[in-house]
């Protein structure tokens, strides 16, 4: 096609994805100042990225994080899927976590969450050794495009219910299981589908959204089916506009990990007092809290990181990462005890901002990602085992499997390369990787949360750091005295501490979230609270795409997708990440992404 006729294909047969009528969607009013708040003042840009997890308001409601999140715990649906996820423990059956994008990314960090908790108390209680190596695994999760996707967007994948749908049945689940779908804000294809196929599977079968329901039933034919299924659980998690327009992995994942979270603690809470004695439970501590406990501590995290030392580190640390950028250069952290939470961020930048995903080891040739991650203590192949704490899964769909699935022809044509032997080829292991430091500046990271720097990994740092132009540690939560390096950046905050250490994950995942939108904001890649530098990877980003044109531009919906398509299948593909499409169309158009924002 040339780019009419792709636009007016997409313009007359692709309406399913027309999403402005969704709030999640839309502009956030807290944050509309936000770029031109940030070049000035880099605290007050993070202050106000953070104010739209706890100030969100809808139509004159609250619906904040904390204030969901507590409604969200006093519900039957949430105590049912607490009670579920105990069943599953005592019954030998499963709960498969399902998601894409972000959330799928969580859905991985779930799991091994789950699963570290288990393995690690056979180290505290070894004649129970064997049942918490089995109820480890009585969890699993998947994502859509397969665990590749954690690493690199899956092009176009979350378009196609089959998609979902075929994944729910290589997993094997029926009766007695559960599936939990984090369908985010609804707008997935893949995740309605894998819902229904559960639910037609007779698994028990939850479904946490981020919108409200009466505006994706009157829109989305794929949302409908899910609702007019009755066995499904809805669990509505709506908490308002994104601090950045559309940008889901901000509030809407933040509360999804909070909720499912919380119940995968409780629910371990319970099989450990039911099934453990007096002295068993005090060697393995706090497992959970009471449920409206989590919102409260979750209000606390946000507090601390909006103000004081907290809020300065945050803003020190941000000024770090633009100031390597802004002159061509690399950052790399290094950790292993929060190895996937930092990868989580790092690799959900490509889509978010047309930035180089993560490179093959054993390519030369592809653009580095500006920023990376790497395991100091293990070699390659037994760190991912550590990131999934499981056997990685792929996808290995053939082309007519692609055909049965109703795939485009482009991906018919092209099967994408998301076999289990695909993530290996990102070394995020412990040796030397001269890619890293191989162009100025350069920058080695180190991340001390809650004292996880430990000798070992201090001792690596230290050998390594002499390849780099400089060496911090960035130190989180509970900072012990003394010093670590010469060059440290403070981000204390108080935690409470649970079996799966959730809290801490969500420190991790909010900070991170913060680092990077504020550092792409300060740089301009953020106007407004627009994320300009989108990357389409899929219909739902080519419809944000044209409403980001058409609203800054001020031109109608279709002449934007017109003009979109017009610089998205004019531009060699080598070129894909010069700069985003948006932004060349806008340029186009007359608008300056240097402008103030009025």
């Amino acid at each position: 096609m040339n780019y009419k006729e792709a636009s007016r294909d997409f313009i007359e047969n692709e309406k399913q994805f027309h999403l402005g009528v969704i709030p999640t969607e839309q502009s956030n009013v807290l944050t509309r100042n936000l770029s031109a708040t940030i070049a000035k003042d880099t605290k007050a840009g993070v202050a106000m990225i953070l104010s739209a997890d706890v100030k969100n308001t809808y139509e004159g409601k609250k619906v904040d994080i904390p204030t969901v999140a507590a409604r969200a715990f006093k519900s039957k649906e949430f105590a049912r899927l607490v009670d579920d996820i105990k069943r599953v423990l005592d019954e030998n059956k499963r709960v498969v976590i399902s998601s894409v994008g972000a959330s799928g990314r969580m859905a991985i960090q779930l799991d091994a969450a789950w699963r570290y908790f288990w393995t690690s108390l056979a180290q505290k209680l070894p004649g129970k050794r064997e049942k918490f190596f089995e109820l480890a695994n009585r969890v699993e999760s998947f994502t859509t495009g397969g665990d590749r996707a954690l690493v690199r967007s899956v092009e176009n994948f979350e378009d196609y219910m089959t998609f979902g749908a075929e994944q729910v049945k290589e997993a094997g689940i029926g009766e007695g299981d559960v599936l939990l779908g984090l369908s985010e804000c609804g707008l997935s294809a893949s995740i309605n589908g894998s819902v229904v196929e559960a639910d037609i599977r007779g698994c028990t079968t939850y479904y946490l959204y981020c919108n409200p329901k009466e505006i994706l039933c009157e829109h989305l034919e794929r949302v409908r089916k899910v609702f007019a299924r009755k066995n499904v659980i809805k669990m509505p998690l709506f908490v308002g506009n994104m601090a950045v327009s559309g940008s889901t992995r901000m509030q809407v994942t933040t509360v999804e990990l909070l909720v499912a979270g919380a119940a995968f603690e409780l629910a371990a809470q319970r099989w450990c007092e039911e099934n453990l004695t007096k002295e068993e439970l005090e060697v393995a501590g706090i497992v959970a809290l009471n449920p409206n406990d989590y919102a409260v501590e979750f209000k606390k995290i946000n507090k601390q990181l909006s103000s004081g030392k907290a809020l300065a580190g945050l803003a020190e640390a941000v000024e770090l990462e633009k100031s390597v950028y802004d002159k061509k250069g690399l950052v790399t952290y290094i950790t292993h005890d929060y190895l996937l939470d930092i990868m989580t961020d790092t690799t959900e930048r490509q889509p978010t901002f047309t930035l180089p995903p993560f490179r093959k080891f054993a390519d030369e040739e592809a653009e580095l990602s500006w920023a990376y991650v790497k395991d100091p203590l293990y070699p390659n192949e037994v760190a991912w085992q550590h990131v999934f704490r499981r056997p990685i899964k792929g996808l290995d769909w053939t082309r007519e499997d692609y055909i049965r699935m109703e795939a485009a022809q482009s991906i018919i044509d092209n099967p994408p390369a998301v076999g289990s032997e695909e993530v290996m080829q990102y070394n995020i292991g412990n040796c030397d990787d001269p890619s890293r430091y191989s162009r100025k500046p350069n920058v080695l990271v180190c991340m001390d949360i809650n004292g996880s720097a430990t000798p070992e990994v201090m001792a690596w740092f230290k050998e390594e750091v002499k390849h780099f132009d400089k060496g911090v540690v960035i130190r989180m939560g509970e900072i012990a005295k003394g010093k670590k390096w010469e060059n440290e950046i403070h981000i204390p905050v108080k935690l409470t501490r649970t079996s799966n250490e959730l809290l801490t994950h969500l420190m991790v995942k909010l900070s991170f979230n913060v680092l990077s939108t504020a550092t792409m904001a300060k740089m301009g890649r953020v106007w407004s609270n627009w994320m300009i530098q989108v990357l389409p990877t899929n219909k739902k980003l080519i419809d944000r795409s044209t409403r980001i044109i058409a609203n800054i531009a001020n031109i109608p919906y279709e002449q934007a997708n017109e003009e979109f398509f017009k610089s998205y299948l004019g531009r060699d593909p080598k070129e894909e990440y010069r700069e985003s499409y948006v932004v060349e169309t806008l340029k186009r158009l007359g608008f300056n992404p240097e402008d103030d924002v009025k």
